[in-house]
């Protein structure tokens, strides 16, 4: 019986020895740190870019066609099928940004029906200040155009010869920078009008007053 005792244990026993962590266990503690590190550097840097987006995100600019005088349309359909055009337009530009100022460097106008190019004009280069409108008023687009239009586009075109209305479009292909300080942002925007101008004169002032003023889409 007195074998089956356990020994005494003095105050100086606490068990047995604690071995050191290992290398491996280390390691990795290390390399989560080093990962929370670098998540916490991505989100911080993503935050930052965020919020510069955000301040220097620029708005779109504001076009329309502010008037359009359309003083021949004929389409001589017996043979040649030539459409004889005349056409006046003023276009505003609106730049409703404040901190960016805009330089046209390269300005396409382009006048089409029935998605056919009648006629293109290379407006001057030009600069618009911050939170400010400007009227481009291009040389008239004047000529001639051989169609090629389908039996249905004839019958649209008849439609719209009656109602002395026709659907022009105005297409615009730009290559501009907005500046801010030190910041430079370029694009090549497109801006798209769907117009209908009615048929009027030269004569007769009320030719103008009949249109309406048509905003146009643009898009970076």
């Amino acid at each position: 019986m007195m074998a089956d005792r356990q020994p005494h244990l003095n105050s100086n026993f606490y068990g047995p020895a604690v071995p050191p962590p290992s290398k491996s266990r280390r390691g990795r503690r290390i390399l989560c740190t080093i990962l929370m590190v670098a998540i916490g550097l991505i989100v911080g840097a993503g935050i930052l870019l965020l919020i510069l987006g955000l301040v220097y995100s620029p708005h779109k600019l504001v076009f329309n066609v502010s008037s359009a005088r359309l003083t021949q349309f004929n389409l001589t359909t017996t043979s040649s099928n030539q459409l004889h055009y005349s056409l006046a337009l003023n276009v505003t530009i609106r730049n409703p940004n404040k901190r960016y100022r805009v330089y046209y460097d390269y300005n396409e106008m382009a006048v089409l029906y029935k998605n056919q190019r009648l006629a293109t004009q290379w407006l001057p280069s030009f600069f618009q200040e911050t939170k400010s409108t400007v009227v481009v008023s291009p040389n008239n687009f004047d000529g001639q155009k051989l169609m090629f239009l389908t039996s249905d586009e004839h019958v649209e075109f008849n439609a719209e010869k009656a109602n002395g209305i026709y659907s022009i479009d105005v297409k615009f292909f730009f290559r501009l920078r907005m500046k801010s300080g030190q910041v430079v942002l370029k694009f090549k925007p497109k801006v798209y009008c769907g117009l209908k101008v009615p048929l009027g004169s030269d004569i007769d002032p009320k030719s103008i007053s009949l249109f309406s003023n048509t905003d146009c889409d643009f898009s970076f």
